[in-house]
């Protein structure tokens, strides 16, 4: 009761309902705003805390809450077994249901008993109630909006639905705008490297492609794009690599380069994944990947700054880079750079790792671009 006299009150006099609306619209641009508008959300409905998440094929891709619920969904992500047996979300997205709805209304005790995300983590933390909203977004992912409430407060009510239904075509104009500013912002890099030349992509969920430029559409010998707007390679073994390096780049922040031979009259390029993981709280932004291919046609030997920007080799590594397309041996490399044999050597070993190539030849190759590995 004591939570329902707060909601009572925040939408009376403690915060009047055009505040919580700007409010709302705020955090759409800015969203580090959304953990406080989530908390006096989840206040309207005698709740003590609030959990913004987007999902695709029924895994949380993003999220942020209220500080009252952060711990708390930390430790609901940690738990394999009830997040395999999300009912709540399983339910809410078959409901289709325009409007908030309390859990109770989708199913009963009986299923709450049978289900592993009730009786691992739910029922042991004094939970089981809750008010939520799923919005599907224009860029194929679904929002949820989940608001959590303890067990012995008992379901939510019709009156604090209806108080939540007020302000919910708000909540999905928001979402729906801050996905359009993210869009744009990914057209705007992807137009901005267009203008220095450099062919460039960037990719969301499920590797569909966000924005791509006019150079990289006109790369259609060696890149294709197939069916549902993903990104592939036409080389079938370059393609594999960047499957694999989209999929690592899930878990770590990291740059992967991918070769891509030569075709017809194309020359052979190197495509780098760059992971774009965004602010935490920026839940609407898609952009998960920048794709920038950097074509192997110059005919002069790359300076240290463009191997730098191009493999994320260190200064360091760049120099021992060049001197190797130029020609020269280990040995030539440490007289030259006043190294020793040894420290070169260790500058080689990193700059494989992240080239993707295991000798010396290979790499001369590489940023000649007069051959490259597995072509």
């Amino acid at each position: 009761m004591a939570q329902l006299r707060n909601g009572k009150r925040l939408w009376g006099c403690m915060l009047d309902r055009d505040t919580l609306l700007d409010r709302i619209y705020e955090a759409a641009v800015v969203p580090e705003l959304w953990p406080s508008v989530l908390h006096d959300i989840s206040l309207l409905s005698g709740c003590f805390g609030g959990i913004l998440f987007t999902t695709a094929a029924r895994e949380v891709t993003r999220w942020t809450s209220s500080d009252d619920a952060r711990s708390l969904f930390e430790e609901f992500l940690a738990n394999r077994e009830a997040q395999d047996d999300n009912i709540r979300l399983k339910y809410g997205i078959a409901a289709q249901h325009h409007g908030f709805f309390g859990n109770h209304q989708l199913y009963g005790r009986a299923e709450m008993d049978r289900s592993a995300m009730y009786t691992t983590f739910f029922f042991p933390n004094g939970l089981g109630y809750a008010a939520g909203s799923v919005l599907p977004m224009p860029n194929g992912d679904t929002a949820v909006f989940n608001l959590e409430r303890r067990y012995s407060d008992g379901p939510v009510s019709m009156e604090e639905i209806a108080r939540l239904d007020a302000i919910r075509p708000h909540l999905a104009r928001a979402a729906a705008l801050s996905i359009r500013l993210n869009l744009q912002r990914a057209r705007a890099i992807v137009d901005a490297l267009n203008s220095a030349g450099m062919p460039a992509a960037i990719l969301g969920g499920q590797n569909k492609v966000l924005a791509a430029n006019p150079s990289l559409e006109a790369m259609g010998d060696q890149i294709v794009f197939p069916a549902h707007g993903k990104f592939a390679l036409a080389d079938a073994a370059s393609n594999r690599l960047l499957t694999d390096a989209l999929l690592a780049a899930r878990g770590r922040a990291s740059t992967n380069s991918i070769p891509v031979p030569a075709r017809a009259d194309s020359p052979a390029a190197v495509i780098h994944a760059l992971p774009l993981p965004g602010e935490a709280s920026d839940v609407f932004n898609g952009a998960r990947t920048l794709l920038v291919v950097a074509r192997l046609d110059r005919p002069a030997s790359p300076t240290a700054e463009l191997l730098t920007g191009l493999f994320d080799l260190s200064a360091s590594e760049a120099r021992v880079a060049r001197s190797i397309r130029q020609g020269k041996s280990t040995d030539e490399v440490a007289a030259a750079l006043g190294l020793s044999r040894e420290t070169v050597r260790f500058y080689l070993k990193g700059i494989f790792a992240k080239t993707g190539v295991g000798r010396q030849s290979d790499l001369t190759a590489l940023l000649s671009g007069a051959a490259l590995p597995g072509s």
